[in-house]
């Protein structure tokens, strides 16, 4: 785990200067605190900062060939990269150290660009060709590990974090005005745009090849499933997922460091813990994070585990003010507003976690493979609540708002759109009219990206659940991969994510989805997996969500109540209906109505705009 930067200067004739390739390099220099390296050729300038997981004492970059011909700079592991290593050696290639670095460089020399469909990894990496003057960019299959670029008139620059683009002084911290509206529904942008103007996400599973300045994007890989998929039974599919899941677990405790599990006591991470613990024989560090607020706090659930498989387990608390001292610094850290108030949780964890081990399984990804979101049962509901006769849809309506129940109130919002609008709106976090009433142009935004990724998967004949569940893998998944690298890595701690191995998703995405969603239980063949290491109270409970007491917070007079009381009368509040946002804060802190969420949204997008001078 590492963080990249490049620099390729439109003009030939301009030398790449050292000091703006190691400013940009040591703007992140917690991704790599092990090691530090440059490399210059003429108008191409290279920058690494190393966390040392694998050949401790090699793997120095940025590597090149023993000829010089290409050179790279890698963020990431590959997984198998032994069983490639011996391949390459097998056709006549040598090898100057054990690292999984130098095997992506020889591959790169035998296979060309094609090298990404050997790789079963998290990666982010830039090969810089000498000979032909092509600088070549790839991004792992999921999107685990962030890269960003920029194109300017003078140059094209990248890097793992968009801060260090930031720092080249080339590129401007602009907010991209139009894009405001989707981060104020969904709280991230999808796609390849940014919250800033001029820096661009390679997609996942896609490459950029450089050449002559202009920038050429492929895809080389898709979770979309084809439209032909064999039959499997319910038995042979849980027989199945338990192998990968296995597997993909025992890939990843490889390391040359110590390694742990975060085990917040949830399904997907208490699994991954069984596994470990199993694997490495081994008791495994693990740990969790609880509260003071009981309704809130896991720390019970992940203390069974931790007993049931003689982990050394590691708790903390973290409290309103100790979150609120850490939410502006998180924010940077992220480059973007957080999407989830538990990202401030991450980073607390990993700090613990970085005084035991360097290296953290995780369970992220499960719930958009296997429909583990309750909202992924709504398209459903509300196909059947549009044939429900509007008289008894009135006396339905009628009793939710007696009951305050929610969830009648967005079933009949669900059942009044058209069906993609259902399945396009699935993810968002705020309503548009909720939005509206304190950004009156939310309905000026676009949505085309996720437009694109919904409309790509009409003729694949899936149901709705699958649909869902493949726009969030495009869409929403990217944003929470990529806060678990920026939360882990700024206390220069390696996440990985065995249910993000790419033969999981696959396989994930050929299921049909009454395997995935039965009873209106979410992923119930990994619990079914589960079952087997786990006690039924830890694979049974309902989801929590790994949540954060921020309706609680924002009503106190300190910490988190502190910084939500000031909003209406902040700078960025300009964007936003001053009047609205101060009624709307008068009513949460009064008690009258929990408006947590567009809060919490408003107050993140002020920050970060703090933070970056935006």
């Amino acid at each position: 785990m590492c963080g990249i930067v490049g620099l390729v200067y439109t003009d030939p004739a301009r030398r790449c200067e050292r000091d703006v390739v190691t400013k940009m390099r040591d703007t992140f220099a917690y991704r790599g605190p092990d090691d530090a390296g440059l490399y210059l050729d003429g108008p191409v300038g290279l920058g690494h900062r190393r966390l040392s997981i694998i050949d401790l004492g090699g793997g120095h970059q940025p590597m090149s060939t023993e000829d010089g011909a290409l050179s790279i700079v890698f963020n990431g592991e590959i997984y198998n990269y032994r069983t490639l290593r011996e391949e390459l050696i097998a056709k006549g290639y040598h090898f100057q150290s054990q690292s999984d670095t130098e095997v992506i460089l020889k591959l790169y020399a035998e296979r060309g660009e094609a090298c990404v469909h050997a790789l079963n990894g998290m990666f982010a990496f830039a090969i810089w060709d000498a000979r032909r003057r092509v600088l070549f960019l790839a991004r792992d299959r999921m999107g685990v590990k962030p890269l960003y670029y920029a194109v300017t008139p003078g140059a094209f620059l990248f890097a793992s974090e968009i801060k260090a683009i930031l720092a080249s002084g080339a590129v401007s911290a602009r907010c991209r005005d139009e894009a405001v509206a989707e981060y104020m529904l969904f709280r991230q942008v999808a796609g390849p745009e940014s919250l800033f103007r001029d820096v661009l996400s390679l997609p996942p599973g896609c490459t950029l090849t450089l050449y002559d300045g202009k920038p050429r994007i492929a895809r080389y890989w898709s979770p979309r499933p084809a439209a032909d998929r064999p039959p499997i039974t319910y038995e042979d599919a849980r027989r199945t997922l338990a192998d990968l899941l296995e597997d993909s677990v025992k890939m990843r405790l490889i390391s040359d460091v110590p390694v742990g599990t975060f085990c917040s006591g949830g399904v997907d991470s208490s699994l991954v813990t069984a596994l470990a613990s199993r694997i490495k024989g081994d008791p495994v560090n693990t740990f969790s994070i609880g509260f003071d607020e009981p309704e809130y706090d896991e720390s019970a659930y992940a203390a069974m585990v931790s007993r049931q498989y003689g982990t050394i387990h590691h708790q903390l608390t973290i409290g309103n003010a100790e979150f609120s001292d850490l939410f502006p610094q998180m924010v940077w850290q992220n480059d973007e507003p957080l999407n989830f108030a538990n990202s401030v949780q991450i980073f607390a964890l990993s700090r613990l976690a970085k005084q035991h081990v360097t290296v953290v399984l995780t369970g992220e990804g499960s719930d958009e493979l296997f429909a583990g979101y309750p909202r992924y049962r709504i398209p459903g509901m509300a196909a059947v609540y549009r044939r429900v006769p509007a008289a008894l849809r009135s006396v339905v309506k009628l009793w939710g708002s007696v009951t305050r129940d929610h969830r009648v109130a967005k079933l009949d919002r669900y059942a009044s759109c058209s069906a993609d609008e259902a399945l396009l709106y699935n993810s968002s976090m705020l309503r548009p009219d909720v939005v509206a009433a304190v950004y009156p142009r939310v309905m000026e935004g676009h949505l085309d990206y996720r437009l694109s990724c919904l409309k790509g998967t009409e003729h694949l004949g899936l149901d709705e659940v699958s649909r869902v569940s493949l726009l969030d893998q495009e869409c929403f998944l990217v944003s929470i991969l990529n806060r678990q690298d920026k939360m882990s890595m700024a206390a220069s701690i390696e996440s990985r994510v065995p249910f993000m191995d790419y033969r999981i998703v696959e396989f994930a995405n050929r299921l049909p989805s009454v395997y995935k969603l039965r009873g209106g239980i979410g992923k119930a063949i990994v619990k079914d997996v589960a079952r087997a290491f786990l006690p039924a109270e830890t694979v049974d409970r309902r989801k929590s969500g790994f949540g954060v007491p921020l309706d609680r917070w924002f009503r106190s007079n300190k910490g988190m109540g502190e910084r939500v009381a000031a909003l209406p009368g902040q700078a960025a509040s300009d964007l936003f209906d001053r009047g609205a946002l101060r009624r709307l804060v008068e009513e949460h802190r009064a008690g009258r109505h929990d408006h947590s969420e567009l809060l919490w949204t408003v107050l993140n997008f002020q920050t970060w705009k703090e933070a970056f001078h935006c």
